[in-house]
């Protein structure tokens, strides 16, 4: 039961004081040895879940899920959650586990949570909509279906799948990903990407230097800008410092390399990861992207501006339910576009990127920036996934795949 009621502490602890959820579960995980796994994976999942869940409660039980007490309601969504998605966990133990926990967090409610359990612990109701079924919002559901049509149910089951743990390699320490992967015990590549099967040896290399964890598509918005030994390069959203760092690594350590970020704790990230990869050139500067102003221009300038995040869901949940607020997002873009447009030399590179699949914040906005600022142009690059190639235009609009999240890269050059 110990397992269980770590993850209900924590999934009570993120719904009741409203605390992000990775800082919920590194708390309750902190206080367990075994079982971090199990735990991981059922307070996400319920998390990730929770419209399908709660449509699934809401079926079974006559207290409907929004009259229920919040420990009631996660025991509920706990529940049917390991039974819908975790193949392992017996039906009976389900019902006994869930039981005790309420006989031990809400005594009054177990007649209710056993009665629930035993009438609801069958196949989904077929009858379930696309965005309740893949538990998304109606107003993100909507937003993508007007973008992406027949292929809409597909790209929602997409992303909420967890991708892959990926590392950088530190580029000044080894030639090439051949030599870094000697140093994992099991690891495949995704291109200069390594992918480790284990997880468990890694920190001591990522404290050192040797490797970071950073995303498949944070690397390559770094590889497609393209940075040089010698330039003037600014990273202008750049907590937690990943990007900067590899910008840096490519840079061979030499030139100038700036970083600025809005919140001061966030610079501290940033300086933090400088010095773990032995990256000496680094600026770091509190700054707001939109508004920054500076004496001399760059030859290369990486936006990888704040954004809805839908591409990332499947590690990070919880932004499914927070409020987007699309228009206000996609003005601050086109705030932090222009202010930057006046920052590269004439000849020189802005990449844009996001972590996001809608489109109204992607390629919406180029098109908008190219009409603005037409001394600028698309630069086109070679992406290749598989069989197919990206950045022909200029423009590069990934879907998940399994091993990639939802992301977008434009490459601009002023004229």
């Amino acid at each position: 039961m110990e397992r269980r009621k770590t993850a209900l502490l924590i999934l009570n602890e993120y719904e009741e004081q409203q605390t992000f959820l990775n800082l919920a579960l590194k708390n309750g995980l902190s206080k367990i040895g075994e079982g971090r796994a199990f735990v991981t994976e059922l307070v996400y999942g319920v998390v990730r879940y929770r419209r399908f869940l709660d449509e699934i409660i809401n079926r079974f039980s006559t207290t409907k899920v929004k009259k229920l007490s919040t420990p009631v309601k996660n025991i509920l969504r706990m529940g049917f959650y390991q039974y819908h998605f975790m193949d392992k966990v017996p039906d009976f133990a389900i019902v006994n586990e869930s039981v005790k926990l309420t006989t031990k967090f809400a005594y009054k409610s177990k007649g209710l949570v056993n009665a629930v359990l035993r009438k609801g612990l069958c196949d989904a109701p077929k009858d379930m909509s696309v965005a309740v079924r893949e538990s998304f919002s109606d107003e993100v559901y909507e937003l993508l279906l007007s973008q992406y049509g027949e292929k809409t149910e597909n790209l929602l089951h997409h992303l909420n799948q967890k991708v892959p743990l990926a590392l950088r390699y530190n580029h000044r320490r080894f030639s090439s990903v051949e030599e870094a992967r000697k140093q994992l015990d099991d690891c495949d590549t995704y291109g200069d990407v390594l992918l480790p099967k284990k997880a468990d040896h890694l920190s001591q290399l990522i404290e050192n230097g040797d490797f970071s964890v950073q995303s498949v598509s944070s690397q390559w918005a770094v590889r497609i800008l393209n940075p040089k030994k010698g330039e003037r390069i600014l990273d202008c959203c750049a907590a937690p410092g990943g990007k900067t760092a590899y910008i840096g690594e490519l840079m061979q350590n030499e030139g100038e390399l700036v970083a600025t970020e809005l919140h001061p704790h966030r610079c501290e990230l940033i300086e933090k990861n400088l010095n773990r990869c032995g990256i000496t050139i680094g600026t770091v500067a509190q700054a707001d992207a939109s508004q920054k102003k500076f004496s001399k221009k760059f030859d290369r300038i990486l936006a990888d501006v704040p954004c809805s995040g839908l591409g990332v869901i499947g590690g990070k949940p919880d932004i499914k339910w927070r409020d987007f607020g699309f228009k206000d997002l996609v003005d601050l873009q086109r705030d932090i576009l222009n202010n930057m447009a006046g920052a590269v030399k004439d000849g020189g590179v802005l990449v844009y990127s996001t972590c996001t699949v809608n489109r109204d914040e992607n390629e919406g906005q180029i098109g908008w920036f190219l009409k603005e600022h037409p001394e600028f142009s698309p630069e086109p690059f070679q992406l290749e996934l598989g069989d197919t190639t990206y950045g022909e235009n200029g423009m590069a609009q990934i879907l998940p795949n399994g091993i990639t999240i939802g992301f977008f890269i434009a490459k601009l050059r002023k004229n």
